[in-house]
């Protein structure tokens, strides 16, 4: 079940200005992440904390990594955004059943829980990130 919406993502090409930019915008800093906080390797970012919700910059310098390619056919912009679940198996199963489709079979481990992707064409064009965090561990 969804607990609550968590974060927005927004694919960049250079991190560093982007967070000159957001920073400025926002009067605040970010937490920067490295490749060690993604699923996919070659990504890195930054996570502002708003409120109860984050907003998370992504950059990266391999061509053949998601956010590469999704900023060479759709250009910098919201890539993702994420809800944190309770189960996300079961989450994926009532999901699936009612037509969205996965981007892979099974979640995905990344430091904080497992998260797993909507492929956007099953939900117009926004890719949607469901996200288990491990257990007692807060997201924000």
């Amino acid at each position: 079940m969804i607990k609550r919406f968590v974060d927005v993502g927004i694919a960049v090409t250079d991190l560093d200005v982007a967070v000159a930019t957001y920073s400025h915008m926002l009067g605040t800093s970010p937490r920067m992440l490295g490749p060690e906080h993604y699923a996919y390797p070659g990504l890195k970012g930054a996570r502002f904390y708003i409120g109860n919700a984050t907003i998370s910059l992504v950059a990266s310098d391999d061509s053949r990594s998601p956010i590469a390619k999704f900023i060479e056919t759709r250009g910098e912009g919201v890539n993702h955004i994420s809800f944190e679940v309770t189960d996300i198996e079961q989450d994926m199963k009532d999901m699936t059943a009612r037509g969205v489709t996965f981007l892979t079979r099974r979640p995905l481990p990344f430091p904080e829980g497992q998260v797993v992707f909507a492929h956007p064409k099953s939900t117009h064009g926004v890719q949607v990130a469901l996200v288990q965090p491990e257990p007692g561990l807060d997201l924000l």
